[in-house]
């Protein structure tokens, strides 16, 4: 495969840490545990910002968790199929 589907399946990753999984997680804890304190789903994203500013690990972890999962999973299937080959 060509680095160039790699690189577009991490780019997937990147944009799903940073749009869709904070709004995911806002909705999660607007039906589980009540409104938001600090406002809407934009203040949401507002403190998600602040908060990778502020190098908070939770923040860090939501951005750049399924671009880990990805590479993981990218590299397990790798070392699966070099062992089919040889």
């Amino acid at each position: 495969m060509k680095s160039g589907h790699h690189t577009r399946w991490l780019l997937a990753g990147f944009a799903f840490g940073a749009v869709a999984l904070p709004f995911l997680v806002y909705m999660t804890g607007v039906e589980l545990l009540g409104p938001y304190g600090g406002g809407g789903p934009g203040a949401f994203y507002a403190d998600f910002a602040a908060d990778l500013a502020r190098l908070r690990p939770a923040a860090w972890t939501l951005l750049l968790g399924p671009a880990g999962l990805i590479l993981v999973w990218r590299m397990l299937a790798a070392y699966a199929w070099s062992d089919e080959k040889q």
